[in-house]
């Protein structure tokens, strides 16, 4: 019967709402996913009702996970499913906008967040900092710290309690240790966290062991090894290329799609097309036997509602009624499973009543019954969960929907603002209302406009009103971790927060409502929605609490040459208004002693929310200073507050909107460098291009070339053309009118070309259908860009002779120290014997030995240069890195 009855389930719903699955949205504007909602959020949510599945997958960066295994388990089987990502990604790069280091890691995660819309997958982290790429798992492992991660994982397995938990592989002999790291930690925690004796202040706190069955690591992953034998029996397939009738297309497909959120690592946008597509695993350690092989992950697991009975086993004296109320549970989910058609959702409503009502029943049963802790524990969490996954279907069968929506998304301490909570019933069955609660931190005062309705008749539309006061002393939102300079691992600024990915929001509703005679509860956050500015749409955000005015000074980090320092140096700081009424104020400029500001400080007069002012401050060092590094300090003053710090927007249109504080400070750092004066220079923009700021404060003129500067632009007034970081990507014009560089070059110019990934060389597709590399149509000689990277920052580097070391700045061995991250990498790889390396470098690290080209290279083309610059001088000169200005300063200096 049930089985008849899920077929039945599976193709009325194929038929109603299949043909509208294959139509793609216009916009990616973060909408609720039609898997979630009406009669097919249904049909998925009545899929997790029966089962006890849970599994988890730990990883090093956002991108390393198996998105179409994710969809398979969460949406196919209805398990619930966890991610935890050690870092956010911060050390990478970014193909979409300016965010480095801190804040590409916020941008990270809240792609990640889009992509779990697709897969349904709850998120965590650890503390672990993505420093960069790595060669080293060593290396990983100390600066990380590995006991301190090793924690971090162990608090997440006993939270989140999976039985299948998969990783990276351990081994491996390429770059990205990070992964092995990961897999090496993994498999430690999965017995660290059955141990009590282990992290116990995690037990104190409330936590109990916990021992998963079974854990794998992914088998001949991005190149890695295994360490098991290469036993294709032993080689665990799980295939994710099969159709799901709910979902309309397959598990690859919907898996691929979510994946397609990481946009700042230039993820494909193209649609998957259906096919064969699995993923291969290794099992790394069990405390379960199963038969050999295995078919999938779960072998050998129970995970049916009838699991619970197994944590009993035993004591099954002091819960005699386990069994028999567990089966009564599974006939009203039986029940709603038969009762389910998309048409009318409603059928399942009293089923869905009964089976809650059961569930929580059984929960105080258990609750005061005889069993030990450990066993109490258990059984009492995935009664828990199941009680949730009732709940969620529970509201789907009535077509109940809360919107709650605040009239100002960014609010300031001391402003009020209104919340509109708005209640849907879209079923025939009129709802009893027994309460609309706030849950907001303490200390906001929450007046209701109206009186709460009782109940929502069928078909209608209630809104219920709130004004909202926001305290005084009401805290920032903003991140809870911040990087401590000193280590390569995040400080936890609030303790309960560790793991997830953010704060939770600081108001949410819930509403109270009867059942057929059981109660339920709705939940919402207070969101605010726009039009978004990018593509259309709407676009929404979580309410935030803002400072009434932000600071920024700009540029954070300040480069002086001494011979320009008594020439004076222009400083600006924006203030950003939040306050929703006029008001005025001034801003000072803090120098250190015996520094001159002029003006010493500026009234500012606001006069509406959002308006943004610049105030500019001539800041000129003492004669005959030396280099060395100061600070200047912005510092606000307005209504009786004092403000020094900014924040920055991270906001695109496939994530929700984020803010990153900083102090409004700027580092200055006074340098003994100089560049030619005589040179007209070109700059043509790249990706994320930082290196334009760089120049200014070289005190360097130059022009960023358009396109029609580069398809009939007069090219011969330039003395110097710098491509911008990897401008081959985005630039079609570059790639259009590259031959007039080339001839340029012929006629004497000097051309610096810097770093590119595979768009540099010419990509094809060879007979086994994977790209392959030819040589790049942009250089004058043949050559492609390879993979060639030194992650050793501190890597020795060896100079040949020539002018780029000598003028007009000397470059030693001292210019080459304090480097951040890596010394370079997209290295120019197979080349034409007319190129020539200007440096040799190696990495320190056994899995990257040997001697290493490509970073810095020269061809003489006609009468005039090309230089491919492979060195990380795009991420070294946003650092304050002195070397790296005096060798861009070199570089430029060759002029013509």
């Amino acid at each position: 019967m049930r089985s008849r009855s899920l077929s039945f389930l599976l193709t009325l719903v194929l038929t109603l709402v299949q043909a509208s699955l294959w139509v793609k949205p216009l916009t990616a504007q973060l909408a609720p996913l039609s898997f979630d909602e009406g009669a097919l959020g249904l049909a998925f949510a009545l899929r997790k009702l029966p089962t006890t599945g849970s599994f988890l997958q730990i990883n090093a960066h956002p991108d390393d996970e198996d998105n179409p295994l994710f969809v398979m388990l969460s949406r196919g089987r209805g398990f619930r499913t966890g991610l935890l990502s050690l870092t956010r990604g911060g050390g990478g790069q970014n193909e979409i906008g300016s965010e480095l280091f801190e804040a590409l890691g916020i941008l990270r995660t809240e792609e990640l967040m889009s992509m779990h819309r697709y897969d349904a997958a709850q998120q965590f982290f650890s503390r672990a900092y993505d420093f960069g790429y790595s060669f080293d798992v060593g290396e990983t492992l100390d600066k990380w710290g590995k006991e301190e991660i090793l924690k971090d994982v162990v608090r997440v397995i006993r939270t989140f309690r999976p039985e299948v938990i998969t990783t990276l592989p351990r081994t491996g002999t390429g770059g990205g240790q990070h992964h092995q790291a990961a897999g090496l930690i993994a498999v430690e925690a999965f017995r660290a966290a059955a141990d009590p004796t282990r992290f116990p202040e995690q037990i104190a706190e409330g936590l109990r062991p916990w021992q998963a069955k079974k854990i794998y690591e992914r088998y001949r992953w991005g190149g890695s090894g295994t360490s098991q034998d290469d036993d294709p029996s032993q080689i665990l397939k799980m295939q994710t290329g099969l159709f799901d009738p709910l979902l309309g297309r397959t598990y690859f497909q919907v898996g691929m799609e979510g994946r397609s959120f990481h946009r700042c690592q230039g993820m494909s946008q193209l649609i998957a097309l259906p096919g064969e597509s699995a993923s291969d695993w290794s099992k790394a350690d069990a405390v379960i036997d199963t038969p050999s092989p295995e078919s999938d992950l779960f072998d050998g697991i129970d995970t049916t509602l009838f699991a619970i009975d197994a944590y009993a086993q035993g004591q099954e004296s002091e819960v005699p009624f386990l069994h028999d109320e567990l089966k009564a549970i599974q006939g009203h989910i039986d029940a709603s499973i038969a009762a389910y058609h998309p048409g009318f959702p409603h059928r399942t409503a009293p089923h869905l009543a009964r089976g809650l009502a059961a569930i929580r029943d059984l929960t105080q049963k258990v609750a005061t019954g005889g069993l030990d802790e450990s066993s109490k524990f258990q059984i009492l969490f995935l009664l828990d969960h199941k009680e949730e996954d009732f709940i969620a279907a529970l509201r789907l069968a009535h077509q109940l929907t809360l919107e709650v929506l605040v009239d100002d998304g960014m609010v300031i301490p001391g402003q009020q603002f209104e919340l509109v909570v708005t209640l849907a019933n879209g079923g025939p069955d009129p709802i009893d209302v027994h309460g609309i609660h706030i849950d907001a931190p303490p200390n906001w005062l929450i007046e209701s406009t109206q009186e709460t309705p009782g109940q929502i008749p069928s078909s209608t539309v209630v809104n219920h009103s709130f004004k909202v006061t926001v305290p005084q002393e009401a805290a920032l939102t903003q991140p809870y971790w911040r990087r401590n300079p000193n280590l390569d691992r995040y400080e936890v600024l609030k303790p309960e927060d560790a793991t997830k990915p953010w704060s939770p929001p600081i108001v949410a509703v819930r509403v109270v409502f009867e059942s057929n005679g059981t109660e339920s509860t709705l939940h919402a956050v207070a969101r605010h929605r726009y039009e978004g500015p990018w593509v259309g749409g709407e676009q929404r955000h979580e309410l935030m609490v803002v400072p009434a005015v932000s600071l920024t000074a700009h540029p954070g980090i300040n480069i002086i040459p001494l011979d320009q320092a008594s020439q004076g140096r222009e400083v600006r700081v924006i203030a950003l208004n939040n306050h929703p009424e006029p008001h005025s104020g001034r801003i000072e400029l803090e120098v250190p002693p015996g520094w001159e500001v002029v003006p010493r400080e500026v009234q500012v007069s606001f006069t509406h929310d959002a308006q943004s002012v610049t105030t500019k401050f001539l800041v000129t060092a003492p004669a005959h200073i030396a280099t060395g590094e100061f600070e200047l300090r912005a510092v606000g003053y307005f209504q009786g507050q004092t403000y020094q710090q900014g924040y920055q927007v991270i906001d695109y249109h496939h994530i929700q909107r984020r803010l990153w504080y900083t102090p409004s400070t700027i580092q200055v750092k006074t340098l003994d460098v100089k560049v030619r004066s005589d040179l007209s220079i070109a700059y043509i923009m790249g990706v994320a291009d930082r290196v334009p700021e760089a120049l200014q404060q070289l005190g360097v003129d130059f022009k960023f070339l358009s396109e029609d500067d580069l398809a009939f632009g007069d090219l011969q007034q330039y003395d110097v053309i710098v491509t911008g970081v990897r401008a081959y990507l985005n630039r079609e014009d570059l790639k259009a009118y590259n031959s007039r560089l080339l001839d340029w070059v012929k006629e004497g110019g000097t051309m610096i070309v810097q770093y590119n990934k595979y768009e540099f060389n010419e990509v094809v597709e060879g007979p086994d259908g994977r790209r392959q590399m030819r040589d790049s149509p942009y250089a004058p000689y043949p050559a492609q860009v390879g993979n060639g990277r030194v992650t050793d920052e501190n890597a020795p580097i060896e100079q040949v002779d020539h002018p780029v070391f000598n003028i007009p700045n000397r470059i030693t061995a001292s210019d080459w120290e304090n480097w951040v991250q890596e010394r370079g990498l997209y290295f120019m790889g197979k080349k034409d014997s007319s190129y020539r390396d200007l440096i040799l470098t190696h990495d320190t690290f056994a899995y990257n030995q040997g001697i290493k080209l490509g970073s810095l290279v020269e061809a003489e083309y006609g009468q005039g240069r090309w230089i491919y610059v492979g060195l990380g001088l795009w991420r070294q000169l946003p650092a304050g890195v002195p070397g790296a200005y005096r060798i861009l300063a070199n570089l430029l200096s060759l002029g013509r």
